[in-house]
């Protein structure tokens, strides 16, 4: 790692200081709040309309029932919807009322495959190793396999507890890849339906299924469109499925280039990209590859905005699978003990901070994405302000069912968080990870995207610290839309409390990680003790001898 600009304390003595601050921030630090629309929350958060993730003057309904008469789960995970994109197709806005909002939902890699994965394995990109989407560069669904990753996730871990599980739709870039057969259907799953075609998938026409081991292919009749195909797979599995079961439906869409179904060809056709305080707009003290970004035109962006809507259209899909598997969930009387998750592995920027169109930063439009939670035991129109991650997703729907999970896992239980309990102690912070650059051939690479860098979101803080040794931080309390970098003139201490809780989260493993994130970082500023660094190989080594009890994975944090 290179050098940090204006940090002087070295990196061995602020990780030592950190692990030793964790241990009081277990007992001082993050009694948390569930916070619930019609509060005010941060006193100077934007409204929905503009930053969209924290839904506002929704009545909150109590919950009906309790988790513990979940019996199933089907997630549905979009590819590259953002929190502005989900708040212009209003049906899906309206979802916000039928659940609970999680507003600082963070992924760990604002990438694909690396996101898929952290999901799948409940870990941050440097434990699962899986950094981009294609295998040259180290990532892929090629590097998932080589690294013996599928043999044990979450689809394992919950067949073996005896639930039928499935995954209709996107599994992982570059899958399959001709070894084994490209019939192949990965361990742990009952049902299986994916596309064989790569990127060809995109399209949404001219595409190869992998129907559970059976090939067949599909045109360009208006039928053929590959979203309400895997949807009448999705329904068929509802119909025939018994509990308990857990079912993933990755839609393709809203990803490039967007495709849509000729119902939607008419709609959308005022929409343009939010234009926040950041669209096309230099911030303040920015530095290395975005600074002296030139504005884009006022041609680029008419045609963003022409993007813009064909990718609003695309996402009218989404809602469509929501409706559709809701129904079918009704139909066969499943409604009242099934959880539905809604979001997405990463998010999508067009036009902010004079980016054209892309992903694969730290900033809020890549990294927090929406994430719903509809079905028994969850408040309908609440929200969940708390920092929650992609990595919390797996021992949440675990415990769910009752499921082992393994000690490697990096994540919590969100279970805690759900249930509205307001004195949970709760991590301060999540990381986000870019470990490798893009390269032409990856479906996502960009010319101009953002160099590696690990980031650290608060609450209150985006702290990102860039492999060159440039450093962001933004005031999120007073700079919600992250365009003025204070890193050189905030508080030398808070500015050590982030360096030091984000070193520790870029070098944590399993239970260190729920040390590491419940660190503080500039809520309060506690007095530096005077340690003697413990000699290791690793920061995460001496952090791995710490009695952990009070932070499992599948229990509420006592």
């Amino acid at each position: 790692m290179h050098g940090r600009k204006r940090i002087e304390l070295t990196t061995a003595t602020l990780v030592t200081i950190g692990i030793v601050i964790a241990v009081f921030a277990l007992i001082l630090v993050g009694t948390t709040k569930a916070a619930r629309a019609g509060e005010s929350g941060p006193d100077t958060a934007p409204s929905a309309e503009t930053s969209g993730n924290t839904p506002m003057n929704l009545e909150v309904q109590a919950a009906e029932g309790s988790l513990s008469d979940i019996k199933n789960v089907v997630m549905i995970l979009a590819d590259d919807l953002d929190w502005a994109a989900f708040n212009q197709v209003p049906r899906l806005a309206a979802l916000k009322k039928e659940g609970t909002t999680l507003s600082n939902f963070v992924v760990t890699n604002s990438l694909c495959c690396p996101s898929r994965t952290s999901f799948m394995r409940s870990q941050y990109v440097h434990n699962h190793r899986v950094l981009t989407n294609v295998k040259a560069t180290g990532g892929g669904w090629e590097t998932f396999a080589a690294r013996g990753l599928e043999k044990d996730c979450l689809p394992t871990w919950l067949n073996k507890a005896g639930v039928n599980t499935s995954l209709i739709g996107k599994y992982l870039n570059g899958f399959p890849n001709g070894t084994p057969a490209i019939n192949y259907i990965p361990p742990g799953y009952d049902y299986f339906v994916t596309s064989t075609s790569k990127n060809q998938a995109y399209q949404g026409f001219d595409y190869t299924l992998n129907e559970n081991g059976t090939l067949k292919d599909y045109g360009r009749k208006s039928s053929d469109f590959m979203n309400a195909v895997l949807v009448k797979n999705a329904t068929a599995y509802l119909k025939s499925v018994k509990a308990p079961f857990f079912m993933e439906f990755a839609s393709y869409n809203p990803h490039t280039p967007a495709p849509f179904e000729a119902k939607y060809a008419k709609t959308h056709t005022t929409d343009v990209i939010p234009r926040t305080p950041a669209f096309n707009t230099a911030g303040t003290n920015e530095l290395g590859w975005l600074a002296g970004r030139e504005t884009l035109t006022a041609k680029r962006i008419s045609n963003l905005d022409r993007l813009w809507q064909k990718r609003l259209r695309s996402t009218e899909s989404v809602a469509d699978t929501y409706e559709a598997l809701q129904a079918q969930l009704k139909a066969t009387g499943h409604s009242d003990d099934t959880l539905i998750i809604l979001t997405s592995d990463n998010g999508y920027h067009a036009g902010v901070h004079r980016l054209a169109t892309g992903k694969q930063t730290a900033y809020k439009e890549d990294a927090v994405v929406p994430a719903i939670f509809i079905g028994p035991g969850i408040a309908k129109g609440a929200v969940i302000s708390q920092i929650t991650s992609m990595v919390d997703l797996g021992p949440t729907i675990s415990s769910i069912f009752g499921a082992k999970t393994p000690s490697y896992i990096d994540g919590r239980n969100l279970a805690p968080l759900l249930r509205g309990e307001t004195q949970t102690p709760w991590r301060t912070a999540a990381l986000t990870e870019n470990l490798a650059r893009t390269t032409p051939g990856d479906p996502d690479y960009s010319p101009d995207a953002v160099p590696p860098f690990h980031a650290l979101r608060s609450e209150n803080w985006l702290y990102v610290e860039y492999f060159n040794g440039d450093v962001e931080l933004y005031d999120l309390k007073t700079d919600p839309f992250e365009m003025n970098n204070v890193q050189a003139s905030t508080n030398p201490a808070i500015v050590a409390q982030l360096h030091a809780q984000l070193q520790a989260l870029q070098n944590c493993k399993g239970a260190t990680c729920r040390l590491a994130d419940a660190m503080p970082n500039g809520t309060s500023i506690l007095p530096l003790p005077q340690i003697t660094a413990v000699p290791s190989t690793s920061p995460s080594a001496s952090v791995s001898s710490t009695p952990l009890p009070s932070a499992s994975a599948t229990t509420p944090v006592q």
